[in-house]
């Protein structure tokens, strides 16, 4: 009877919904919320600002909380819609748990190919990510997979919740 409880338990929480996700916020900016006229009063004149397939890229070199190069995405409406600062040197879990807390939760996910490299939210997936939900965070590991290569403010949770049509079923 115990066992059967526990692996309905067990069962429940891999299948629940993920938490709420709150807008992830840098230097004043609000992913989500914020304009490229608000980046620029924020953080100035960008060292290189370039087009890109779903709007346009503002790099701000050495700028970020970790002195790492910040990207700022804006889509073609001029929203920003990300923002992503990438460390110079892998920053270890133990530091960034002491920043952010370890209020953290992992997700892993895989890539869709066949639906233009989208990821997507899938429990035997390799890519693994630190989530900080109430901050809107997610943390990209480094290439070894144990210390993180970059941070990333965004406006919900990263990757699609179900795989695409296209990816089959295991």
């Amino acid at each position: 009877m115990r066992s059967t409880a526990f692996i309905l338990l067990l069962a429940a929480n891999l299948f629940a919904a993920p938490p709420p996700w709150t807008p992830g916020s840098f230097g004043g900016l609000t992913v989500g919320h914020a304009h490229r006229a608000d980046a620029l009063r924020a953080l100035g004149k960008p060292d290189l600002a370039t087009p890109s397939p779903s709007g346009e890229d503002l790099l701000y070199k050495a700028r970020g909380g970790h002195h790492g190069d910040l990207t700022v995405r804006l889509d073609r409406g001029g929203l920003v819609t990300e923002i992503q600062e990438s460390f110079p040197v892998a920053i270890p879990r133990t530091q960034i748990y002491k920043e952010l807390g370890n209020n953290a939760m992992t997700a892993h996910f895989s890539w869709a190919k066949c639906a233009g490299n989208a990821l997507y939210r899938d429990p035997r997936g390799t890519v693994e990510l630190t989530l900080y939900p109430a901050l809107g965070i997610a943390l990209w590991p480094d290439q070894v997979g144990y210390d993180f290569a970059a941070l990333r403010y965004l406006a919900r949770q990263p990757g699609l919740a179900h795989p695409p049509a296209c990816v089959s079923r295991r």
